[in-house]
């Protein structure tokens, strides 16, 4: 051979071995923690997961919790749980990586031990997108939380490009796809920043809800108010029942008020019938703020049939006033 294929022959020699150590370096170590599992979801068909990834001392843990199929723990069966102590070793294949479990079941409960291998394409397909440097809670993360690649390109291609790492795990775990994003735009909200996207997820609010809103007389409410009235579960029958009672024109934040106080049909029945056939939604806003019970009406009433219900309001603060002093 000669000299100078002798010297093309040591080059290609060294490039191969810093290649297959730079590969090797590239590879991410597996993952260790703790797992267990309980058959007590109301659906028979899928058991509470909680994994606790274990981390160097001195550190936080990472605990992670969520219903999933019995189908997806290859080496489950619910009958095998059930048994009165039986040893385990299952699997659950996530895009970012398998895990294995190893343990114990007794009467429908699990623990043992998991050990998470990394999916090293998957994780290359990250870094190609700018998802570089992850650390060991990174790689829990998307494998817990079922983090797909195509569900990122889907999110770029919505308008929502380099999103924080955090970001594209809240997104697989509140379900943000680009058509749920689609259907927000056709509901007139278009560039929701990421986090109103989560909130319009955690709240149900969509384009369905904000249509039933606008058909029962409310217009187009702001996407802030959507949310408010799902925090206050103003739900459409909560809305008829409040006008079923005679309350038709009440603004949205009268609406907030009365449920928020617990203003209920039964309520404004009995105040109604002990002789306030005309009680205003503020006022009975005030009767429950101040905790005006039907027994404190009908004392009142008994000493006074013609009080009026600003007056039993400051009857109840005088009373909190003189047992406070005591």
């Amino acid at each position: 051979m000669s000299r100078k294929h002798t010297l093309t022959a040591l080059v290609l020699l060294v490039i191969f071995i810093l290649n297959n150590s730079t590969a090797s370096q590239a590879q991410r170590a597996p993952i260790t923690g703790e797992w267990r599992i309980e058959f007590t979801r109301k659906n028979p068909e899928e058991v509470q997961l909680s994994m606790t990834l274990g981390t160097a001392p001195g550190t936080k843990s990472q605990n992670w919790g969520s219903g999933i199929a019995i189908t997806e723990l290859q080496g489950l069966s619910r009958e095998q749980a059930m048994n009165s102590a039986v040893d385990v070793h299952l699997r659950l294949v996530r895009d970012a990586g398998t895990f294995e479990l190893v343990g114990s079941f007794r009467d429908g409960k699990g623990s043992g031990r998991f050990t998470l291998t990394p999916d090293e394409g998957f994780f290359s397909a990250l870094a190609s997108r700018a998802y570089t440097n992850l650390s060991d809670n990174n790689v829990f993360s998307a494998a817990m939380s079922g983090l797909k690649i195509a569900s990122i390109d889907e999110l770029k291609a919505a308008g929502y490009d380099q999103i924080a790492f955090n970001n594209l795990i809240e997104a697989a775990l509140f379900k943000i796809t680009a058509a749920s994003i689609a259907d927000l735009r056709a509901a007139g909200f278009e560039g929701l920043p990421f986090n109103k996207l989560v909130e319009a997820s955690i709240f149900k609010v969509d384009g369905a809800f904000a249509s039933q809103v606008e058909a029962q007389g409310f217009g187009k409410l702001p996407f802030n108010k959507l949310v408010e009235m799902r925090v206050h579960k103003i739900t459409p029958e909560y809305v008829n029942e409040i006008r079923q009672m005679g309350f038709s024109n009440l603004t949205l934040e009268r609406l907030v008020e009365l449920k928020i106080f617990k203003v209920t049909p039964e309520f404004v029945s009995d105040v109604r019938a002990a002789g306030f056939a005309s009680v205003t939604p503020k006022q009975l806003v005030s009767l429950r703020i101040f905790k005006v019970d039907m027994d404190f009406i009908r004392r009142a009433k008994a000493e006074d049939p013609n009080v009026t219900v600003e007056r039993l309001v400051e009857m109840r603060i005088s009373e909190k006033r003189a047992s406070r002093s005591q």
